[in-house]
């Protein structure tokens, strides 16, 4: 396929379709802006919305960031996705189809007047009660025995689809090939509830020989009817009707029979199924809508048995992708405690979940210098270990420049805020010690004060720096200095540690959190232990306080001890 010869036919609501070339060489554009190759005036539409390109012999779409997203066939693209011929992409009130050369039939639903109704079938009147199976020799009433045959033959295959796994796109096309085939029907369309928008969506289309890649309009009227009214509708010939003459719209498709059945289970509607004759008046007959109501009962059942195990597919994905992601997150953590100089650092990350947030780190110089970084990225779970991967990697570029731990925070908020746009937010703690003086410079980005604990017992605070990162991009931090002698610990702690809550008490509603005060008992009675000592020593004081809780946030401790 050398993409030439390939166009998008735009179309809002009931109007004509405009057809819009598209060129191998250069991507197009769609979007409000006049710039695009495509010009779409809906507020709801980003400038440049998304592109559709021609590489390794396909042609893809991408959404380009929009902020409502770009939709493929009912479904929203997190990724550039291939088109095939016939494919729907939505965007806000637009629809655009993806019309190749001998490309497949499109469907859509416009506000054209039906013919005439002849008969319609309330669903209830097969539902046995909910999570039941409906009664299936109703649906033979009003059938020859010739199409009776048929009928038990149609309800084999149909089960035959029950049985065998199809991913949900591969059973529309088992749906409408089957309906086809059993009822006769020249034309044949599955359409989707958008779960969003709640317009009806083309999942998949049939047409018998004469009517290939031609357009099916679904009068919205008698759609609606089916949806809402929960009826299986079959409409008459609008070719020999009198009433249906002026109405060009129908007269035009030759339609001179055609039904409808709503994909129902357990009392709700996905959508619908659409068939009709046009070629020679062979109209349907009360039992192939009987027949038809089968079938899309049955879809309907699949559909959400299908969704579910895709659903638990997909969990199952996710999770090995999070085990795998905690691995590597882990693994960007020091995994052992660091001798340099005269001092000892360790530090431990126990996630909430299979990845976090918070983050720590060890960088040590040639020069005798250790820099211990601590942070919290706002919130839990990919996102947040997203972020915190790039802050590992621009804490470390940052400071091995040898600028100041000022300058360096200052560098790290202005990017923090460049790439999360106010959406997030990062305390960061920074302390870079001579490790042979015990001399300590710091600077606190908003993070919990950490602690410098004396040999003597006494505690003092380590609060000197700023705000949090990524809230204002011209914010600017102070230093602050200590003096550490042998014997004295510096510990930096997640929220994590001092917000753990206990079980609640009968009568209570929450527990208590374990706070700072318990803390800094907990570091002077252990101030003796060497540092790998003391942070287990802490997190499991966090476990024993918190009990059978499920952790409600990361804890991260890193301890660093000075001199014997």
């Amino acid at each position: 396929m050398n993409g030439e010869g390939q166009y998008l036919v735009v179309r809002q609501g009931a109007a004509d379709g405009e057809r819009v070339p598209l060129d191998p060489v250069v991507p197009g554009t769609i979007g409000r802006s006049r710039e695009n190759i495509v010009v779409l005036t809906d507020a709801s539409i980003s400038r440049q919305h998304a592109r559709v390109s021609f590489k390794d012999g396909a042609w893809w779409v991408e959404d380009l960031g929009s902020k409502n997203g770009t939709k493929v066939n009912g479904r929203r693209i997190d990724a550039a996705s291939r088109l095939t011929a016939g494919d729907v992409l939505q965007l806000g009130n637009f629809q655009i189809i993806f019309s190749a050369s001998g490309s497949r039939a499109t469907a859509r639903v416009a506000d054209i007047a039906g013919p005439a109704m002849l008969k319609s079938l309330p669903v209830e009147e097969f539902d046995t009660g909910a999570g039941t199976a409906p009664d299936t020799r109703s649906f033979g009433v009003g059938l020859s025995r010739e199409r009776i045959g048929t009928f038990l033959r149609a309800v084999d295959k149909v089960g035959q689809a029950l049985l065998a796994h199809r991913s949900v796109d591969e059973l529309f096309a088992f749906v409408v090939e089957l309906a086809s085939d059993i009822l006769r029907a020249d034309r044949t369309v599955l359409l989707l509830k958008d779960p969003v928008s709640g317009e009806l969506v083309s999942r998949a289309v049939k047409q018998g020989p004469g009517f290939e890649g031609g357009e099916i309009v679904v009068s919205r009227s008698i759609a609606s009817a089916a949806m809402e009214q929960k009826q299986a509708l079959l409409t008459g010939d609008a070719q020999s009707d009198t009433r249906f003459r002026a109405q060009q719209s129908v007269i035009q498709q030759r339609i001179h029979s055609a039904m409808c059945a709503p994909l129902w289970h357990d009392d709700q509607v996905l959508g619908l199924i659409y068939v009709d004759n046009v070629a020679a008046p062979a109209p349907f007959e009360e039992g192939d809508l009987r027949l038809l109501t089968l079938i899309a009962h049955l879809t309907a059942v699949k559909v959400r048995e299908t969704e579910q195990y895709e659903a638990v597919e997909r969990a199952a994905r996710l999770d090995v992708e999070l085990r795998r992601a905690a691995t590597l997150q882990q693994n960007l953590l020091p995994p052992e405690p660091l001798h340099h100089g005269r001092a000892v650092v360790a530090g431990r990350n126990i996630p909430s979940f299979d990845v976090g947030g918070d983050y720590f780190d060890f960088i040590p110089s040639e020069d005798g210098r250790l820099v211990v970084a601590l942070g919290d990225v706002a919130g839990k779970g990919m996102g947040a270990a997203l972020l915190m991967t790039h802050l590992h990697a621009t804490v470390r570029a940052q400071v091995e420049t040898g600028r100041t731990l000022r300058d360096v925070m200052g560098r790290l908020n202005r990017s923090i805020h460049q790439n999360v746009r106010g959406l997030r937010f990062i305390t960061l703690f920074l302390a870079q010690m001579d490790t042979e003086s015990g001399a300590v410079t710091y600077v606190n980005g908003g993070h919990n004060p950490p602690f410098l604990v004396r040999a003597s017992g006494e505690v003092e605070s380590l609060t000197s720096g700023g705000l949090l990162l990524g809230m204002f991009p011209d914010a600017t931090y102070d230093e602050g200095t200590a003096a550490m002698g042998p014997g004295d610990l510096l510990v930096a702690y997640s929220d994590g540690v001092t917000e753990a809550r206990a079980p609640a008490a009968p009568g209570e509603e929450m527990g208590e959190d374990l706070g700072e005060e318990r803390l800094i008992e907990l570091l002077r009675s252990s101030r003796t232990l060497s540092p790998e000592e003391l942070v287990e020593r802490l997190i499991a004081r966090v476990r024993e306080f918190s009990g059978i809780a499920q952790q409600a946030d990361d804890v991260t401790v890193a301890v660093i001890r000075f001199g014997s």
